[in-house]
């Protein structure tokens, strides 16, 4: 039986406050898209997703998604969070780590199928992120869509 979209939503953050990228990898679909709006990053499949995760791990200690809001209705699960977390390492090309902490908010809209995320949609304050972090954006460029 398939996991109602509330509790999928649920359980995706308990994933990844529990930084635990086995378990959020398997709640996507194989065909999955997993896109950071606010990067330009466009990953898709579920070895793409889980190395994204994996960066994210490791760039962030301390990472922490707290909720303000999580729901699900149909085949549609949202949810508004404030990350926290100290930027130790960058695997994105554009932004130097500067070990500072750092508690931004952000949401993350999902399309469901079958009970699974087919496409996941991250949207963070990375102005807020930039100002509390002092990270400097360097020449270079992400994954384009």
């Amino acid at each position: 039986m398939a996991i109602d979209s509330t509790s999928l939503v649920k359980e995706y953050l308990a994933a990844w406050n529990a930084h635990d990228s086995e378990t959020l990898v398997s709640l996507f679909t194989d065909d999955c898209v997993y896109e950071d709006v606010a990067l330009n990053r466009l990953e898709q499949g579920k070895e793409s997703v889980r190395s994204l995760l994996e960066s994210v791990f490791t760039d962030l200690a301390d990472f922490k998604m707290d909720a303000t809001s999580a729901f699900g209705i149909g085949d549609w699960g949202a949810t508004e969070w404030t990350m926290t977390g100290a930027f130790v390492h960058s695997s994105v090309p554009r932004l130097e780590p500067t070990g500072k902490r750092f508690s931004v908010r952000g949401a993350t809209i999902l399309q469901l199928r079958g009970g699974k995320i087919v496409r996941n949609s991250d949207y963070i304050d990375l102005d807020a992120f930039l100002r509390q972090t002092g990270a400097k954006r360097v020449p270079g460029s992400v994954r384009r869509r």
